[in-house]
């Protein structure tokens, strides 16, 4: 368990061992970091640097940053969005947009889509956060290899800020550090290597008092409903595709049943598409969260708050969930009449199938993060969530066939209802602990 004790002048940390995924990558490792230095981290590929990053991020919630390049960044978000959707969640003033980019040279580029940005101008890009948050402590993992001599010189300058509000660096690169210091004239420079098990080279050790809590005040710590629904509504205009590839794929399989089997009866149509929605969002479910895990979004949102984590999956499936209802439930609707179903069996149909969406949403959210957390096993996952999606077919069903069998339907789609009530009970607090596990 790592250990962190931040005051206003340096930073302590001290921690039994370096583990990644089971595996042992070091022994003990003490060491204090003072503000006003460059220090750097060296190491060959798979020692703990990046590893000893992130633990250092996870014991610093609200006070320290971990920094990619791509941090943070989608293709399909305009530059200002994303920014604005920056400041929400920072709770900084979006007023502040046009100085961030003019001090990182991107005062041209306000309005562009991020996917169209170089890799160096997106590294520039996302210092406009490191800036705009004001984190007592900078994580900077390889913050270098994408940046050409101007964009070194911008991050030199965005460091001299930080330094002048007391601000503490830690950065892991394979580059020389000569390139960056070479900007800051008298600051010095200070390199370790982790090598053989260890920690080694000229880092202060770590002080013998016993560790205190933080001197440091934190940053605002959670997140606003409307911050997180900004930016989910911008993901899906900016990339509508990922939705409606799951119409298509619905649209698809139920137009082949009637293709090759005619017009099937009443009860085998409603089977049918039972089956393909949830075909269809099974499928489409292993991505609700990946990419904003793979651009770091996931660990800033932690790095404000854990507890933030649990309030983002909430939100973000319950949106996901009415999307998929807003694309889906009409396709529906068409094939169902194209299958030979009657109006009044077809309303019945879209009203079940919303319940039923309903119901199912939070354990694909959840079924999303056990695809991350194996690292892409995605069929496995789903081999074991199979079973889980019975019920829901069961009473969606019976919701469907309710009035041909002259029963109500309120009694099944209550169930579902209550299904999906449960699982946005039960499923933030299970999202918490699996994205914890996936950051380890």
């Amino acid at each position: 368990m790592m250990q962190v004790s931040l005051s206003v002048t340096g930073l302590q940390v001290k921690t039994p061992a370096l583990e990644a995924a089971t595996v042992l990558l070091s022994g003990p490792i003490e060491f204090e970091l003072k503000s006003g230095e460059i220090n750097v981290i060296r190491g060959g590929n798979g020692v703990g640097k990046s590893t000893l990053l992130r633990l250092m991020s996870n014991a610093l919630p609200g006070q320290g940053i971990l920094f990619r390049p791509e941090f943070g960044l989608r293709d399909e978000l305009l530059v200002d969005t994303h920014l604005q959707i920056v400041m929400d969640h920072l709770g900084a003033d979006s007023n502040q947009i046009e100085q961030l980019l003019e001090q990182v040279g991107l005062s041209n580029w306000q309005y562009e889509r991020i996917g169209t940005l170089s890799s160096g101008q997106r590294a520039r890009l996302g210092l406009c956060t490191l800036l705009a948050g004001q984190f007592k402590v900078w994580l900077l993992d390889e913050p270098l290899n994408a940046l050409d001599h101007d964009g070194v010189a911008t991050l030199a300058k965005a460091i001299e800020i930080h330094f002048q509000r007391g601000g503490i660096l830690f950065m892991a690169t394979h580059v020389d550090a000569a390139v960056l210091s070479q900007h800051l004239s008298l600051v010095p420079v200070k390199e370790g290597w982790l090598e053989h098990g260890g920690l080694v080279g000229n880092f202060a050790p770590a002080s013998a008092d016993p560790f205190a809590p933080s001197e440091v005040s934190q940053l605002p710590a959670r997140v606003t409903l409307s911050a997180l629904l900004k930016r989910d509504w911008a993901v899906a205009w900016g990339n509508p595709q990922a939705l409606l590839w799951g119409a298509l794929f619905h649209w698809m399989v139920l137009s082949f049943f009637g293709i090759g089997l005619g017009k099937p009866s009443a009860e085998f149509a409603q089977v049918a598409v039972w089956v393909s929605l949830l075909l269809a969002l099974l499928l489409g479910a292993k991505d609700w969260f990946a990419e904003d895990h793979r651009a770091g979004w996931l660990g800033f949102v932690a790095n404000l708050n854990a507890d933030n984590i649990a309030f983002y999956w909430l939100i973000r499936v319950v949106f996901l969930a009415l999307c998929q209802a807003l694309v889906l439930v009409p396709v529906t609707g068409l094939v169902a009449l194209q299958l030979g179903l009657a109006g009044v069996q077809t309303l019945e149909l879209v009203c079940a199938l919303i319940a039923g969406i309903w119901a199912v949403a939070p354990l694909l959210g959840l079924i999303a993060l056990l695809v991350m957390l194996t690292r892409g096993g995605a069929v496995l996952v789903y081999l074991l969530a199979l079973p889980l999606l019975v019920p829901v077919l069961i009473f969606g069903l019976e919701a469907s066939q309710a009035g041909g069998l002259g029963r109500t339907a309120v009694a099944p789609l209550a169930v579902l209802a209550s299904l999906g009530m449960l699982g946005c009970l039960l499923g933030p607090f299970v999202a918490k602990r699996l994205v914890a596990l996936i950051q380890e």
